[in-house]
């Protein structure tokens, strides 16, 4: 069964943002996103609330001030990473 088009865009931006981080060396992040992207793709709310998690303060408040050094780079993570929050968000609350 295909995807819900918002599921499936958020599914993409979590996919480019670990392939992003893998090409530039970051093994810890681009493994976390690759683990959140699986459980959305096959549907699991879990790995929306868990990425939203990783911009709340605490353990992994780290993901919202990620950079990278090159400049080129760093400017498509932020683009990337505020994509997907917009959409966990809009996914969120749809859901409540």
């Amino acid at each position: 069964m295909p995807l819900h088009p918002q599921i499936a865009a958020l599914t993409a931006q979590l996919e480019d943002l670990a392939r992003l981080l893998r090409n530039h060396g970051d093994r810890l992040w681009s493994g976390r996103l690759e683990l959140l992207h699986h459980l959305v793709a096959d549907s699991n709310f879990a790995g929306v609330e868990r990425f939203l998690r990783l911009f709340d303060e605490g353990e992994e408040a780290g993901f919202a001030a990620l950079s990278l050094p090159d400049p080129a780079a760093n400017r498509q993570l932020s683009e990337l990473r505020q994509a997907a929050q917009v959409l966990a968000q809009r996914l969120a609350r749809e859901e409540d």
